[in-house]
């Protein structure tokens, strides 16, 4: 007599665990996704956030405020790359404390530093005088600053922006779609985010 219970074949074992690999393999990838643009918006957010006080603290201190854009090289890594920005005052008998503290995108998030990515960086050639109480600055600082006013000491003939990508899609031949920019109009100082 025959038994009625039957049992699974090693084949029929094998594709259900390539399915399963399958089906793991794609939400990983969709987790992969959320998280990075999830660390962009973070990215985006703090920058947008960071230009907002700097104008607005220039405005009611009635001081100059300075935005420095860093290059530094990411944590445990020796490449380099723009992720970090700090507010500073400039004050009247020319010292320049910290207004914040050194503010770090997410680690997985640059501002991209192409001219056709970000004039903030490689269209402006605004320099940090030296200042031996900033230990981030060196030779590829930018800065630009905040009037008392609102308004910028950014040429008003040019558009203003910085871009923020993945740190990991470095090919500026091949743009990530997944990117998000900050706008800073150089005579309101008003601070603006596009996404795609």
């Amino acid at each position: 007599m025959r038994d009625s219970r039957t049992a699974f074949s090693l084949l029929e074992l094998l594709i259900a665990m390539a399915v399963i690999g399958a089906l793991a393999a794609a939400s990983l990838a969709g987790y992969s996704a959320i998280t990075r643009a999830s660390a962009l918006n973070t990215g985006a957010q703090l920058v947008s956030d960071a230009l907002t006080e700097a104008r607005q603290d220039a405005m009611t201190q009635n001081m100059t405020v300075e935005v420095r854009l860093y290059d530094v090289p990411a944590s445990g890594a020796p490449s380099r790359a723009y992720r970090a920005l700090q507010l500073h005052w400039l004050k009247a008998d020319g010292t320049t404390p910290g207004a914040t503290h050194p503010l770090f995108l997410p680690a997985s998030v640059v501002l991209d530093a192409s001219l056709l990515h970000s004039t903030l960086i490689a269209g402006n050639d605004q320099k940090p005088p030296t200042d031996a109480t900033d230990p981030m600055l060196n030779g590829q600082t930018h800065i630009f600053h905040f009037l008392p006013d609102g308004s910028t000491d950014l040429t008003p003939a040019s558009p203003w922006f910085v871009t923020l990508r993945a740190a990991t899609a470095s090919d500026p031949a091949h743009f990530p779609s997944d990117w998000a920019c900050i706008t800073v109009d150089p005579t309101t100082g008003r601070v603006q985010v596009y996404r795609p």
